[in-house]
């Protein structure tokens, strides 16, 4: 069985700052390789010894099928650690399977990304256009889209489009009335047009 992970790079090695791009980069190889299992622990080691019986007594002979699960999850393993920033791989160093790495790992970062996207959905909540130009405001709020996105929380055009228009001043009431009297939504492209 060749490395199937072969070829694969991370473009940046995970830190704390970066874990959903980290993460959506590393489940793509893994799941491209068929070994998401490996991450998700849902590929269990088989036995590491078969016995079988000879001439009337048992023997214990190496099992090829744990082998090759072996081989695979230290490949997967291997992985996950070269995509480590040093101060990450402290935290996992002792881990024996890329399951429990991956573990550590999500545990790790799960209370971080959620108080990301909840201070990002504030911002996005709270920002408004003010003095600032149309083309401003609308990439100061695309920006903030796109760093809910990178902490792992993917929104829709139309849920950002209803952040946009909440900001917009008395200046805008007519364009607010207008978009929110559509039918159809709005896409980002054509608000921004």
């Amino acid at each position: 069985m060749g490395n199937l992970l072969a070829g694969h790079t991370i473009a940046e090695k995970l830190t704390k700052f970066n874990h959903a791009l980290w993460k959506a980069q590393v489940k793509e190889a893994v799941r491209g390789a068929r070994l998401q299992g490996h991450l998700t622990g849902d590929s269990v080691a088989p036995e590491t010894h078969l016995i079988t019986k000879t001439d009337g007594k048992d023997m214990k002979t190496p099992n090829p099928a744990y082998e090759e699960w072996e081989a695979a999850d230290q490949q997967v393993l291997s992985f996950l650690l070269t995509s480590l920033s040093k101060e990450v791989m402290i935290q996992v160093s002792s881990c024996e399977t890329a399951a429990a790495t991956w573990k550590i790992i999500e545990e790790a970062f799960a209370s971080q990304t959620r108080a990301r996207i909840v201070n990002v959905r504030i911002a996005l909540a709270t920002t408004k256009k003010g003095n600032s130009s149309a083309a401003e405001y609308f990439a100061k709020m695309k920006s903030l889209g796109d760093e809910m996105v990178a902490a792992g929380r993917r929104l829709d055009d139309e849920e950002l489009v209803e952040y946009i228009i909440t900001g917009l001043g008395e200046d805008c009431t007519s364009l607010v009335t207008a978009l929110t009297a559509r039918v159809e939504p709005i896409s980002i492209g054509e608000l921004y047009s």
